[in-house]
């Protein structure tokens, strides 16, 4: 055999060697890509589903504050467990400044600071407006919109509280007084 018949099977050879792992190789590069995108995919899902069980329970208790009623222990503890379900289910959601924005007011919603001289009404609308400032960081969320800023009642309910920022879970711990 010639020598350019050699020449023209080692490059055919060569050639669907390199063609052969451009192909294994993309597509790996593909199914990782693919991999990647259903687990963001996963994640998001996990995180609206949190934020509607989140809204839910936010629209429990904005709806049992607009009840009258004078305030008892059944109520409190409902209000407690629900704030701390709220809690739970942010932690599956990835926006950390959201996260930040629903504890604060959640936070606020069963506890008063000291010297606090609010009526049980009085801390009753203000849950309202907290919820309601919650619920609109949520739904902003949910539809992939800018987070609402703060209406005035909502600051001024964060300024009763005798520090500023609250900062983050890790660096925020509230005590309660046993009843």
């Amino acid at each position: 055999m010639e020598a350019s018949v050699w020449v023209g099977a080692v490059f055919g050879l060569v050639g669907t060697g390199v063609g052969g792992a451009l192909s294994i190789w993309s597509a790996a590069a593909a199914q990782r890509q693919q991999a990647a995108h259903a687990r963001e995919e996963r994640r998001q899902v996990r995180a609206s589903a949190a934020v509607e069980a989140a809204l839910t329970e936010l629209f429990e208790i904005q709806r049992d504050a607009r009840r009258a009623g004078p305030d008892s222990e059944t109520r409190r503890h409902q209000l407690h467990e629900r704030v701390l379900n709220i809690q739970v289910l942010m932690q599956r959601v990835p926006d950390a400044a959201l996260r930040d924005w629903v504890r604060e007011a959640t936070v606020f919603m069963p506890l008063s600071p000291a010297g606090d001289t609010r009526t049980w009404e009085d801390r009753r609308v203000d849950r309202m407006y907290l919820c309601a400032d919650a619920i609109a960081a949520l739904g902003a969320y949910l539809r992939v919109e800018s987070t609402p800023a703060r209406v005035g009642r909502v600051e001024a309910i964060r300024a009763l509280w005798p520090f500023p920022d609250i900062g983050s879970d890790r660096e925020t711990i509230f005590w309660e007084a046993e009843d």
